[in-house]
């Protein structure tokens, strides 16, 4: 596996667990409403950015 594959993984790695973070914190106040939709919006963006990285390394392999 090289290099470039593992920062992919790595990065959809964290963006899973900073969705999973995101969903467990409490509800309530508009600063932790805030702050969940951050790391929400956050960790979409890691995903597509993941998934794109790992596509462009799947195509040129082939």
């Amino acid at each position: 596996m090289s290099t470039s594959e593992q920062y992919t993984i790595m990065l959809l790695m964290s963006s899973v667990s900073l969705a999973t973070v995101s969903r467990m914190l409490p509800d309530g106040s508009t600063f932790m409403d805030f702050v969940q939709g951050l790391l929400t919006g956050v960790a979409i963006v890691g995903m597509l950015a993941g998934l794109w990285m790992y596509g462009k390394a799947r195509k040129s392999k082939a």
